[in-house]
């Protein structure tokens, strides 16, 4: 029996481990092919284009595309202007979402040109800003079935946007807080425009999935949660407790925020409570010069792009997700929980996730919540063991790379049988 051909176009070559956007990719392409053969096209808007092992080995074709004088001339002259303001207000005129600027005629063509002229049963696309690029496959063929079409939503960008202009209004930004604004009614547009064309939507949390059946009431969306690999070797808990963690990509703006607040008001209160030996590593790719400027704070250390991320959960004997502001779930406080690695979030930090305050997780809002969470599970190493093995028994349970896989094989093979009908 002939397998189905699927073309998936992802904002970043997929990766097992590593970046949070990367390993979604890799998710849904390990499920994808176990049904298809799939052509992987990368349009790099969001990150590296360097084919992986991992992409190699599920993939029966590897296309990308650069960026490299694609981006719409539009926004070109839009960054060109010296005035903040008057730059600001260009930005959040500009008629589409930021990362659609690289969707242009030349950079379209391109893509067509990359995958060639095979005519597929399905498309996947792996984020709503890169619809555009489905759409000359998405068009009736001239003989046979319009191709099944599917989308990753992964994060809720039209409440994530909204969520960063609050932030940047309450930090007195209000240029930025004006772009994010715009930017969060730009995706809300993009969304109406195109989400209708594709036959399931995933989201990656039941929350999601229920605001984009508000929106788009007579379409399939299906839930994919974020999903990990198990280690097999689980964090052990110490009985002096002195090491924090954050981690995570460390130029995207909620992060550095978290970070500011938890390395200049919480991390001094904890030190001061339990003394100088406490120590936060900060573990995160391409750190801002914020988070540079962060790092040399009193017990504060950067490991700037760490090859390998595993080292630092079986250092650490706390995960903090210190978080205010974003969207999605967290595949890196996913990640702690396998590891067995107890973990302190904010509530939005755990946002989506099937996490109990004081069972599997410490929750607490940022500020002198935060620190009191922190001290409870650095001084008390019995709870600290006890929420670390009740994390690491819900990531077995709901967050194995298998379970992740099954949510996106069976949505798609129900959703493609019910389109068929």
């Amino acid at each position: 029996m002939r397998r189905r051909s699927l073309l998936y176009v992802a904002p970043i070559m997929p990766a097992a481990r590593g970046n949070g956007l990367a390993m979604r990719a890799a998710l849904f392409l390990r499920a994808l092919a176990r049904d298809h053969d799939v052509t992987l096209l990368v349009v790099p808007v969001a990150g590296d284009a360097e084919p992986t092992a991992f992409a190699r080995r599920h993939a029966r074709r590897i296309a990308t595309v650069s960026l490299a004088g694609t981006e719409d001339p539009l926004w070109t002259l839009c960054a060109r202007i010296t005035d903040p303001a008057a730059r600001a207000a260009a930005f959040a005129a500009y008629p589409r979402p930021a990362l659609c600027r690289f969707a242009t005629s030349p950079c379209l063509d391109a893509a067509r040109i990359a995958v060639g002229a095979e005519r597929f049963d399905a498309i996947h696309v792996g984020r709503t800003y890169l619809a555009a690029y489905a759409a000359p496959f998405l068009a009736a063929p001239a003989r046979g079935a319009r191709p099944f079409a599917s989308i990753d939503l992964d994060d809720d960008e039209p409440a994530t946007h909204r969520r960063l202009a609050a932030l940047h209004a309450a930090d007195g930004r209000a240029d930025d807080a004006r772009v994010e604004t715009a930017e969060a009614d730009k995706y809300e547009r993009h969304e109406a425009q195109w989400l209708p064309q594709f036959d399931l939507c995933y989201r990656c949390s039941d929350l999601d999935a229920a605001a984009t059946r508000a929106r788009m009431p007579s379409g399939v969306v299906a839930v994919a949660p974020n999903a990990v690999a198990i280690p097999w070797l689980a964090h052990r808990v110490r009985n002096v407790q002195r090491r924090l963690l954050f981690v995570g990509n460390l130029s995207y703006l909620p992060n550095v925020d978290g970070l500011r607040r938890f390395v200049t008001t919480m991390l001094p209160a904890i030190r001061a409570a339990l003394g100088d030996t406490i120590v936060l590593r900060v573990a995160g790719s391409r750190p801002t010069p914020e988070v540079v400027a962060l790092a040399q704070a009193q017990g504060v250390q950067l490991v700037a792009n760490p090859p390998a991320i595993g080292m630092h959960y079986r250092w650490a004997d706390v995960a903090i997700v210190p978080l205010v502001a974003g969207g999605g779930t967290r595949i890196k406080l996913i990640e702690a929980l396998a590891y067995a690695v107890p973990v302190v979030a904010t509530p939005l930090g755990a946002e989506g996730l099937a996490v109990t305050d004081g069972v599997d997780v410490r929750l607490a809002d940022a500020g002198p919540a935060f620190t009191d969470a922190c001290l409870s599970v650095l001084a008390d190493a019995p709870v600290a063991r006890r929420l670390g093995r009740a994390g690491r028994q819900l990531a077995i349970g709901r967050y194995a790379s298998a379970a992740g896989e099954r949510a996106i094989r069976d949505a798609h093979v129900a959703a493609w049988a019910a389109s068929t009908r």
